[in-house]
């Protein structure tokens, strides 16, 4: 399967993966052949790309770091327990709690995990996938780091919770790129506002509610709630706060577009003992699928192809598909090149195809 742009659907594209609604209804069920008429309901609800299978992605490995059923669930436990809250002021924690385990075991599961980018999201249900990855990638980040499990399971349930607090901020300042100094302070009040939500629940231990309160902490001291630095924040707060960092610039928009993932890798990179813990970082990009399964790519020979698998040691350097060549023309006979081995090719960006 590969990733297409909703921009390129051309119709007659066969669906490789799903479609759901905010309320993780089936919207487009796996096989569906798309038609062209489909285009502006999905940019409707916010889709920005599907998934499918065609002569390119013929033999593409795209492995989701969880279960595409453990994914669906979870952001409707923490749909439920968001909506809760911003309707009673009350949490309903233990399904919520499930979902974390479920969410370790999955990974648990995997003997090697290198993160592809793949969940499609509407606009609606923003905030529930964004802290379903988030917990994922954090999960993934403390296992590397060798944290025992009851560690993950609470650094599981603070990245799950991170964003609570943003219930409470009003839209027209949640969503707004340029804010004032005054709609700035008031947007990050939801760490405070999401910590006070749950410092009395016995449910969640003082690991979780120090994610919620801290995870906005940089280790060169100019986050916030408080200005703390280096050893001050907890290595827990770390992980978050490099995993929330990661998904919002790959998958929200930020003045027009997602960045693309090595862009962010390197971003990640720069900062690194800075903003950012290095040796949390360092963890981090290891696993990380810098040019995802199922993407477009230019090489630096100017041809254009397709990401079919990961090198899980490298994963700056996947086994690709060149489809066309540096003059622009179609390749009858794919030639496939393991970036690991041939040490003169080198991807210079990625592109729709």
């Amino acid at each position: 399967m590969r990733r297409l742009s909703v921009d390129l659907i051309k119709g007659n594209e066969i669906l490789a993966r799903p479609v759901y609604t905010s309320t993780n209804m089936i919207l487009l069920t796996k096989g569906v052949q798309i038609k062209k008429a489909y285009v502006n309901k999905l940019k409707e609800i916010g889709i920005e790309y599907i998934y499918v299978v065609d002569e390119y992605s013929k033999g593409v490995i795209l492995q989701d770091s969880i279960r595409e059923e453990t994914r669906g669930k979870s952001k409707k436990e923490i749909k439920n327990v968001i909506e809760t809250f911003s309707s009673q002021n009350k949490l309903e924690l233990d399904k919520l709690i499930m979902s974390a385990e479920n969410i370790i075991e999955d990974l648990l599961n995997q003997k090697e995990v290198v993160v592809n980018i793949t969940d499609i999201r509407t606009k609606d249900e923003y905030i529930y996938g964004h802290s379903v990855n988030v917990c994922a990638l954090a999960v993934l980040l403390a296992l590397k780091a060798g944290m025992n499990r009851k560690r993950i399971k609470d650094i599981a349930i603070g990245a799950l919770l991170h964003d609570l607090g943003k219930v409470l901020i009003p839209p027209e300042i949640l969503e707004k790129n340029n804010r004032t100094d005054k709609e700035e302070q008031e947007y990050r009040n939801h760490v405070i506002y999401g910590y006070e939500a749950v410092k009395e629940d016995i449910w969640l231990s003082p690991v979780s509610k120090v994610i919620i309160l801290t995870h906005h902490e940089r280790v060169n001291g100019v986050g916030y709630p408080f200005g703390w630095e280096g050893k001050k924040i907890h290595d827990s707060s770390k992980i978050v706060a490099i995993c929330d960092t990661f998904d919002l610039l790959t998958t929200k928009k930020i003045e027009g577009k997602p960045h693309k993932v090595y862009e962010v890798i390197e971003y990640l990179v720069s900062q690194s003992g800075k903003l950012f813990d290095k040796d949390l970082v360092e963890e981090f990009i290891k696993n990380i699928a810098v040019y995802p399964s199922g993407i477009g790519v230019i090489t630096n020979n100017n041809e254009k192809g397709i990401v079919l698998r990961q090198n899980k040691n490298i994963p700056s350097r996947p086994v690709i598909r060149i489809i066309e060549d540096k003059n622009g023309n179609q390749i009858n006979e794919w030639k496939e090149i393991d970036l690991v081995k041939e040490l003169t090719t080198f991807i210079i960006d990625t592109v729709e195809i």
